[in-house]
């Protein structure tokens, strides 16, 4: 596999917006305003390939396999490919977007956050 050098760099400024507490759509913005396309050469990028690019461990030079297409059994193949990231910031990402997330597990289920994330401040739910 070889790295597209410049989609790397894309990617590395992804990660790095947003640990510096840019929101998704902040991100957006940011990529659209230095005219950087997005994977599939779109000027417009989607919410969900940014959320999908923040969650992908490809980057970090690992992949998961899963044992069958409906199985809950997971490989993890390390070093698969070259890296682009560190694993460490990887798991910061993986770590602020668990704190973002409006949505936390507690004994009655899965339950909303009276609070929602702004990458300018706090926002009450109603």
């Amino acid at each position: 596999m070889v790295i597209d050098e410049q989609k790397a760099e894309n990617v590395k400024l992804i990660f790095d917006l947003y640990l510096r507490g840019q929101s998704v759509i902040g991100i957006i913005k940011e990529l659209e305003k230095r005219r950087i396309f997005s994977p599939t050469e779109k000027e417009k990028w989607c919410k969900r390939t940014i959320d999908a690019m923040l969650s992908n461990e490809k980057y970090t030079g690992d992949i998961r396999l899963l044992k069958s297409g409906k199985s809950e059994v997971q490989y993890l193949s390390s070093d698969n490919n070259p890296a682009i990231i560190s694993k460490e910031v990887f798991e910061a990402v993986q770590i602020e977007k668990k704190r973002r997330s409006n949505i936390v597990k507690d004994e009655d289920g899965w339950q909303r956050k009276n609070e929602k994330y702004s990458s300018k401040k706090k926002i009450k739910s109603k």
